[in-house]
């Protein structure tokens, strides 16, 4: 609806202003020239303009589809529109009487100008492949063109027989350009109607004033047919062109919109790859403690072999699969890489069973304690695992460091949000937040009195059964998981279970 107004509301300007510029002659404004009279200087603007129309529409259909023979092609309105400048440039530098070498040249320009339209058309193959809406615009603008420049040099009654086939040229072309692009059905209807409209308007024009019909109200009503259809065309002509426009910022706000969303994930991989390399690296450099036992250094290589194998699904792009996940079993494997990383991350779990991704999970946790170490400044964490009821499992993430300022926790969960004098990106909590929901979950800061903060990780759980009941277990201390890796400051990585 939107492009409809806007066609009426230009065509109508545009009727307007040529009938303004037409009232502007030095004869009657709705009758041509005749041998003692020339063209007006409103009649050579109004010609221009529909030339470099019909121009612009070509130039912009040779940049969609660049190649000699497509190239010819699409500019099919543009070659009309030269064929009766030539003509007509002639005419104007010859008056009549008109020798027969001029009348000759006539005839070849004419006839040059035809060929030069009608046989690349005569390719159908070729003219599918790049006949459009567009196309059909350019055309009805060269024709227009052709209409007002044919009827602007002097003129003599009877006309010659070199000038009668000079006219019959022309309007070959005309009919036969218009047959060739119409038969392949590349416009709507209503554009098609017009560019009927307009060879009629324009075979009229020719044909009229060789009869001796011409003069008074057929003159007006053929002017009045001119300029109604040229003002059509440049209303369609300006909506096609506002909605090109308007087509194309869409194309660029996707792909921008596109590049945006591949930065940001680009981002969050490297975010996510460089957490897990700092273990990589840090346990690698462990491993190569001469006084390691065996024992430890299998578990260490275990450790690595998992981070490794997660590292290769997220760089495939395989996404994360929910499963069933024991808490103490994944949890103790999870923090065994900040241990590796020299963290003290202190564990107490229930037994419970959650469903969720162990990459997802082990993200996200990486990211809490990874944060306590770099933005709050502090190696001591606490991982409690907390039933709340029979479908959800709370996962409690604090940490004894500097924390976060109340006027910064609204937003910390915002992408690219962080810290007055923070080094980090602004992307972890977002990850691990946009992480628990896609598994069914929610990630929230919880209200804490004193130093440090703590995060509330809640995840579905799976629901016990009669067959297999998980109770959970009570809360004692037991010896360290891995008490051969106690650190030279004395930190260690404990579990209670």
């Amino acid at each position: 609806m939107r492009h409809r107004c806007r066609t009426g509301v230009t065509g109508l300007a545009s009727f307007l202003v040529l009938v303004w510029i037409g009232s502007g002659t030095d004869h009657a404004w709705w009758s041509p020239p005749s041998a003692s009279t020339a063209p007006s200087l409103g009649e050579g603007v109004v010609s221009g303009v529909f030339v470099a129309a019909a121009g612009c529409t070509a130039l912009v259909m040779w940049r969609k589809h660049a190649g000699a023979v497509a190239g010819w092609i699409v500019a099919t309105g543009a070659l009309v529109a030269a064929q009766a400048l030539g003509v007509t440039l002639i005419a104007l530098h010859s008056a009549p009487p008109r020798g027969t070498l001029v009348q000759l040249l006539l005839l070849a320009v004419g006839l040059v100008g035809m060929i030069g339209v009608v046989v690349p058309l005569l390719a159908p193959e070729r003219v599918r492949r790049v006949v459009d809406e567009t196309f059909v615009i350019g055309l009805g603008l060269g024709l227009v063109a052709a209409g007002h420049l044919l009827l602007q040099f002097p003129r003599v009654q009877p006309p010659s027989s070199m000038m009668q086939l000079l006219i019959g040229v022309l309007l070959a072309t005309h009919l036969l350009s218009a047959v060739l692009v119409l038969q392949q059905r590349a416009a709507s209807r209503p554009v098609s109607a017009l560019l009927l409209v307009t060879v009629g308007v324009v075979v009229l024009g020719q044909l009229v004033p060789p009869t001796g019909l011409a003069g008074g109200s057929i003159d007006a009503a053929l002017w009045l047919a001119r300029t109604a259809v040229g003002a059509a065309w440049l209303g369609i002509a300006w909506a096609t062109l506002r909605r090109a426009l308007e087509d194309e910022q869409r194309r660029i706000d996707s792909f921008e919109h596109v590049l945006v969303d591949a930065t940001r994930e680009q981002r969050e991989r490297m975010h996510e790859l460089r957490s897990t390399i700092a273990g990589l690296v840090t346990g690698s450099a462990m491993l190569d403690r001469e006084d390691l036992p065996s024992e430890t250094r299998e578990r260490l290589w275990t450790s690595l072999r998992r981070e490794l194998d997660r590292m290769e699904r997220m760089l495939a792009g395989t996404g994360p699969q929910a499963t069933d996940l024991r808490l103490d079993d994944a949890l103790t494997k999870i923090l065994d890489l900040q241990r590796l990383k020299g963290r003290h991350v202190e564990l107490h779990s229930t037994g419970d069973v959650v469903r969720a991704p162990y990459d997802a999970l082990s993200e996200v946790l990486n990211i809490l304690v990874d944060n306590a170490a770099k933005h709050g400044g502090t190696d001591e964490s606490v991982v409690e695992v907390m039933r709340r009821d029979e479908e959800t499992v709370d996962i409690t993430v604090t940490d004894f460091g500097r924390g976060i300022p109340h006027e910064q926790r609204p937003q910390i969960f915002e992408w690219g949000k962080r810290g007055t004098g923070s080094r980090g990106e602004g992307i972890g909590l977002n990850v691990a937040q946009r992480l628990v929901t896609e598994a069914g979950g929610s990630l929230r800061l919880a209200d804490r009195d004193g130093a440090g903060s703590s995060f509330v990780i809640s995840l579905p759980a799976v629901r016990r059964s009669p067959e297999n009941d998980l109770q959970p277990t009570r809360l004692v201390p037991s010896a360290p998981a891995m008490p051969d890796l106690t650190m030279e400051d004395g930190r260690a990585w404990r579990f209670s279970g």
